[in-house]
């Protein structure tokens, strides 16, 4: 009877090991794999039962470490006389990512109660494990702020409530204490400067179904800068980081949303940003940035009447062959320093190579205002070359008109370059409209 009853328990046990989903072994005394399901034989990185049956760990997994690792909680199984339940422990990578599984080791006794094996079932706790060690690194960032931040506030999504919020002072000022989510986006709403930017567009639209269709679309989270008025009623950028958590113990959607100042960061990206907009030696508008403006003005203003101002210094080879490049240079800075002062801030001036400059006149109501600026400006031109009487120094200039004589900034270009040219031929130092 005894018999029958063991030959059904094998049975029941193969046929188990045949159709479970689990990852099952069995180990004999000298840790050498008798039985395992096909589950776990996947898992271990080979394909067949044979793969593994009849041989030790560090004969089927290829990570010869964790191979060791599996081998030491054996023995401490048969040191301790205790079984492991429910312990943490990894899993053979897969594709390069790192898996992490829940094993319990049993001891396998015979009738006289000595030891005769290892019975093992694991199962794969990757998602879960990840998911709860992000979660306490976020939950740390929650209870640490970080010296440059704002404020975190930690919300369900399911519930729709702030569960806790901190915050404290960054450079002597904050964001507003919100106790409501909607208090929350409706105080980013108001303090947000630019209302066209994307976080103004995420907070407009900052509901339930927004943020679960977000984290359904597979996104972990999203993050954007902007500039926003504090507490103090300043100005600074910040920026925003929303990361989506699975709460461990509710199963609840949350959302960690953190406020970062980076106000220094962005000034000092902006300036680098400015600086590759100049010519680095007078300051004034590049080429390529001069262009770039005056299009756009045209674009926007298409029904005003603009002028273009070429200017070229006369004889400008002669002072740096005679007084040499440094003076030449200083001569253009305080040039360029004199042309921009007699224009106005809405006007576009720029340095376009050597001794060549533009200067655009916006909405000009009538051409006495443009012959008025240019009679000024080849006056200041005059003032400054009479600095460097060792040569013969004057200035030209070419002056197109929009729409008259253009639709675009190249088509002006090349009538004021038309222009400037009859300028040189009829024996410079003086003006030319076409």
């Amino acid at each position: 009877m005894d018999q029958l009853n063991d030959n059904i328990i094998k049975a029941a046990f193969r046929a188990m090991l045949d159709d479970t989903k689990a990852m099952v072994f069995v180990k004999d005394m000298n840790l050498v794999y008798v039985a395992a399901s096909m589950p776990f034989v996947k898992a271990s990185g080979n394909e067949w039962l044979d793969d593994i049956v009849g041989k030790k760990d560090a004969q089927i997994f290829k990570n010869q470490e964790l191979a060791k690792k599996y081998v030491m909680d054996d023995y401490k199984l048969f040191t301790n006389g205790k079984n492991l339940i429910d312990y943490i422990e990894p899993l053979p990578d897969e594709d390069g990512r790192a898996r992490y599984a829940s094993t319990s080791k049993y001891i396998l006794k015979d009738d006289d109660g000595n030891n005769i094996g290892v019975l093992g079932v694991t199962r794969d706790i990757t998602r879960d494990y990840m998911a709860r060690q992000r979660y306490q690194t976020e939950l740390q960032y929650l209870f640490e702020l970080p010296d440059d931040t704002y404020a975190v506030s930690y919300m369900d999504v399911d519930d729709w409530r702030i569960i806790t919020q901190r915050r404290q002072d960054v450079g002597n000022t904050t964001l507003q204490s919100c106790v409501s989510v909607e208090e929350l986006y409706e105080a980013a709403l108001e303090s947000i400067v630019d209302s066209n930017c994307k976080a103004a567009e995420f907070y407009r639209n900052f509901t339930q179904n927004h943020l679960r269709e977000i984290y359904d679309s597979g996104r972990t989270g999203l993050s954007f800068n902007y500039q926003r008025r504090l507490l103090d009623g300043s100005l600074h950028w910040v920026h925003n980081d929303l990361k989506f958590l699975t709460d461990v113990d509710s199963g609840h959607l949350c959302v960690m949303l953190s406020a970062k100042n980076i106000d220094l960061e962005k000034k000092q990206e902006e300036k680098l940003i400015e600086a590759a907009k100049r010519d680095q030696m007078t300051m004034l508008y590049n080429r390529e940035t001069t262009m770039e403006y005056i299009e756009q003005f045209l674009s926007e203003y298409p029904q005003s009447m603009h002028a273009l101002f070429m200017i070229d210094v006369d004889n400008f080879k002669s002072l740096n062959d005679t007084l040499g490049h440094q003076m030449g240079d200083e001569f253009l800075i305080e040039l360029a320093k004199e042309v921009k002062s007699i224009f106005r801030e809405s006007d576009i001036v720029g340095r376009i190579g050597g001794d060549e400059f533009f200067a655009f006149l916006s909405k000009v109501p009538d051409m006495t205002i443009v012959e008025k600026k240019a009679e000024e400006l080849i006056q200041t031109i005059r003032r400054v070359c009479k600095k460097y009487p060792v040569v013969d120094l004057s200035g030209s200039i070419g002056i197109s008109m929009y729409p008259k004589d253009g639709m675009t900034v190249d088509e002006m270009y090349a009538k004021a370059d038309e222009a400037l040219y009859q300028a040189k031929n009829h024996g410079k130092n003086q003006i030319v409209i076409v």
